[in-house]
């Protein structure tokens, strides 16, 4: 019997060479006496991935969320001698971040928000200057003749912004109602915490409050407004009770890439709001960078995509001092991708280093009733984490704040370009490139 099943396997074997096809013995047997392929070896699997991923995998994971497939590519590319962790994005549909968070339950923590697949190649990361709600300034009191405050924004900036896939704003005022203003501070902020839900209407994901303004009102104040912003379910950077705290980034999650957002501030010249320390609460300081540093280097580690976000600079002015170029230099050595800038009010001017975007200074977005140039900066991103930055270009005026185009847009690029250190080109479509440099440059 042995001999006549051989000589039948035999033909089979011959019968699919001659037709041109290929296949293994193992196969013709299973075809052959009706036997299922051997299950995969999930465990040897993951113990390969854990050497070479410099993680905890396991067979588990490998088969609920992979699948053979993709498992079978990943050990190929680690047998092959190929593998690199930036391969998780290309075979798994998400990166080697979000792998290690979906791994380890991390992908629920309270500093991440987990935004899903938007359905295209690419998200965008959209950021904005300085807003204000304190009711007796000239902003919320032209609001309320207005009939509220989206009524102050154009139509197309707020579409704009609500269809941004993530969109940061700086918080540049305290919410509660107790507390007293900072002795000896000109100007002191606070907005009623019901106005918190404007910032929703907007469709802001993520505040910053690392600026000169959140601790206006005391530690009471400080406390409210981080109280109020946790009720509303709006992530906040920047701040905290303690320097852990403040120096925390947070992470948002969409279409398999993990980005991350830090924030920090050296807006004083003399000293009202207090920087977190160990046991101290405060803003993220970054007068001194060591400890921002640090926190760049860690939140790097965790993301695959970094933006600082910076309150710095002389207010009114585009002159840049020199602790930002240095600093900005320095955060993009330690790891981020993109710096954008705030406090001054108005726009500063912008540039490239190792191909990363510094952008010094955002300006207003909806602050007080000066004329003054102002902008969205929208960061893109596709798949496989390409990146290109664009400037849409804004107005505030008399306390409203309005989309320009045609010539006025294009007067705006041509300043901002003008600015020092006239580092960049911005074209027609407000695409922000590296300025072209003459011969004589």
């Amino acid at each position: 019997m042995r001999k006549i099943i051989a000589a039948v396997l035999a033909a089979v074997i011959l019968l699919f060479s001659l037709s041109g096809c290929r296949i293994s013995d193992e196969r013709a047997v299973n075809a052959f006496t009706g036997l299922e392929e051997p299950p995969y070896d999930y465990a040897k699997a993951a113990y390969t991935v854990a050497v070479a991923a410099r993680c905890n995998m396991t067979a588990a994971f490998l088969e609920t969320v992979l699948g053979k497939d993709v498992t079978k590519e990943l050990v190929a590319e680690i047998e092959n001698g190929t593998y690199t962790d930036e391969i998780w994005l290309e075979k798994a549909g998400f990166s080697y971040n979000v792998m290690k968070d979906l791994l380890n339950g991390t992908i629920n923590a309270e500093n991440i928000s987990y935004f899903g697949d938007n359905g295209k190649d690419t998200f965008t990361v959209s950021l904005v200057g300085d807003i204000l709600f304190d009711p007796d300034f000239n902003p919320m009191y032209h609001a309320s003749v207005k009939g509220g405050v989206l009524n102050c924004i154009d139509d197309e900036t707020v579409n704009y912004l609500r269809t941004s896939d993530i969109f940061l704003i700086n918080n540049e005022f305290t919410y509660g109602k107790r507390g007293t203003p900072l002795s000896g501070k000109t100007w002191t902020f606070q907005a009623d915490p019901l106005t918190v839900n404007l910032l929703k209407d907007m469709g802001a994901d993520i505040v910053s409050l690392a600026n000169n303004h959140v601790y206006d009102y005391g530690e009471i104040g400080f406390k409210d407004t981080m109280a109020v912003l946790d009720e509303a379910g709006i992530p906040y950077v920047g701040a905290g009770m303690n320097l852990g705290e403040a120096a925390e980034g947070y992470y948002f999650i969409i279409n398999g890439c993990k980005v991350g957002i830090v924030a920090a501030s050296r807006a004083e010249k003399v000293s009202f709001t207090p920087v977190a320390d160990y046991d101290k609460a405060g803003v993220m300081g970054t007068y001194n960078s060591e400890n921002f540093l640090k926190a760049i280097e860690f939140a790097k580690s965790q993301c695959d995509y970094l933006i600082a976000y910076v309150h710095w600079g002389t207010e009114n002015s585009t002159k840049l001092e020199t602790a930002q170029i240095e600093m900005a230099r320095e955060y993009i050595d330690a790891g981020v991708d993109a710096v954008i800038g705030g406090h001054t009010h108005c726009l500063q001017g912008m540039e490239f280093y190792n191909g990363k975007p510094i952008v010094y200074s955002v300006g207003n977005f909806w602050f007080n009733s000066k004329n003054l140039d102002s902008c969205v900066i929208t960061i893109e991103l596709d798949r496989k984490l390409n990146s290109e930055i664009s400037i849409l270009p804004l107005k505030q005026q008399h306390c409203e704040t309005r989309l320009l185009t045609g010539e006025e847009a294009r007067d705006l690029y041509d300043r901002v370009e003008n600015f020092e250190p006239q580092g960049v080109t911005i074209l027609d479509d407000g695409t922000i490139t590296p300025a072209v440099k003459t011969e004589n440059e």
